[in-house]
């Protein structure tokens, strides 16, 4: 199961936003021991193989902490990195298109109520999809491409957007939520139009060079290349760490960029000022920001009530993403945590009538309408795909099951409003909700 989650959740991980409570408490300042504490915090993680990256936090203007943490201390090695490595930040991307789009509306150029049709015109269903739904995913548009041929990183703009014109909606514009890649691919064409600049060109002359970002750049469709000393991605193959090519024939060049942890922390100082702020901020008072994939994570993360920033860039796809992000908020908000430990999950004897009520096909919507289907083999519950095999689980309790111990995959299976149940998939800190059919 593990390989099948990496497999399918490496482009899902990154639709999920941080999940944070309400503010309420004054802010604070720094107190002594922090770097200490996200120190060992860190340190944990790493201890145990789940952490090879960067931190790099600041509070009211003070730097907490910037430092690299190295499963192989070897220099040579292709997992080590330093707090100057350049890492590949993805989905990073739209938060900084959706910052140059609110620059450009600011600079009269463009409207976010403006329908994509007046953009693209002949675009299906242009007429009822505006800007603003592409930036906040409410277009409808799927979350990623299909029926492509050949391979992504091939193709270019015009070829993208005539793919994009062939992608079904998946609601009624505005009526609903779907992380959209789809939708950013239309976001960055319309800025390239708007600019006369390739989207990476327009990031660099209106982003990169104004805030001094020296180490931050671009793979494709600009004339510099900035790479210096850029991190290689790994994953974890069985038990052995095995290092991931950065640029995957699978994925879209569009807006393929890398920074470093100070250049992004530059970028957070930018945009946690007015008139951004109120622009790009949540309900929570908090932008972020997460991106990767195969072989790679990346945070940034700004609080504007509490002040403070910090980003996370990890190397080696083992990191329970989301769990450390939540982690270090409630460090740095003094909230109460726990030490990262190497897991070793307990399972129990369930009865096969126990488990029959969970038999059935569900449908995950975040991961294309992917479709797994859970039966009983020998006192087990097991999981198909395309009818092959993928899991043999334990029972943690009566909902919850997983396969390997020293993991965190596990299903968990609510109860719906039809009186029937639904399923989470959970890896490394992200749930999927899978719908029964």
């Amino acid at each position: 199961m593990k390989h099948l989650l990496v497999l399918i959740l490496s482009t899902a991980l990154f639709s999920c936003n941080t999940i944070g409570g309400k503010l309420k408490e004054p802010n604070v300042h720094p107190t002594p021991d922090l770097k200490e504490k996200i120190d060992e915090y860190f340190s944990a993680l790493s201890s145990i193989g789940k952490f090879n990256g960067v931190i790099y936090v600041i509070q009211k203007n003070t730097e907490i902490i910037n430092k690299a943490y190295n499963l192989n201390p070897d220099k040579e090695s292709t997992t080590y990195v330093s707090i100057e490595s350049q890492f590949d930040i993805h989905s990073v991307s739209k938060l900084m298109a959706h910052y140059l789009i609110e620059k450009l509306e600011i600079e009269g150029k463009l409207s976010k109520g403006q329908f994509l049709n007046e953009f693209i015109p002949g675009f299906p269903n242009g007429e009822k999809i505006t800007l603003e739904m592409l930036l906040n995913h409410t277009s409808g548009l799927p979350r990623s491409f299909e029926n492509i041929e050949g391979n992504k990183i091939d193709l270019l703009a015009d070829q993208i957007i005539e793919y994009a014109k062939k992608q079904k909606l998946l609601f009624k514009p505005g009526t609903g939520f779907q992380y959209s890649n789809v939708g950013y691919e239309l976001v960055y064409f319309i800025i390239e139009r708007i600019s006369k600049k390739t989207f990476a060109q327009y990031v660099n002359d209106e982003l990169f060079k104004p805030l001094k970002m020296k180490s931050s750049g671009t793979h494709f469709y600009t004339k510099e290349n900035n790479i210096k000393c850029l991190a290689k991605n790994h994953k974890k193959d069985d038990t052995l760490i095995v290092q991931v090519d950065n640029i995957l024939k699978d994925e879209l060049k569009t807006a393929r960029l890398f920074s470093t942890a100070s250049d992004l922390n530059k970028f957070l100082n930018h945009i946690k000022h007015e008139p951004y702020a109120s622009l790009l901020k949540d309900e929570n008072n908090v932008i972020e920001k997460n991106g990767g994939s195969d072989g790679i994570r990346v945070e940034i993360y700004t609080n504007l009530e509490r002040d403070y920033n910090f980003i996370l860039l990890c190397n080696y796809d083992e990191i329970p993403f989301q769990k450390t992000i939540e982690d270090l908020t409630k460090i740095l908000e003094n909230k109460p945590y726990e030490i990262p430990k190497e897991l070793n999950r307990k399972s129990i004897k369930l009865p096969s009538d126990k488990m029959e009520k969970y038999i059935g096909t569900y449908s995950f919507a975040d991961l294309n309408n992917l479709d797994l289907t859970f039966s009983i083999n020998e006192n087990h519950l097991v999981v198909y795909q395309d009818k092959e095999l993928i899991a043999i689980l334990n029972a943690e309790s009566e909902y919850i099951f997983f396969e390997d111990p020293k993991e965190p995959e596990s299903f968990e299976f609510i109860n719906n409003e039809k009186g029937s149940f639904d399923v989470l998939m959970g890896w490394k800190g992200i749930k999927l909700k899978g719908i029964r059919k």
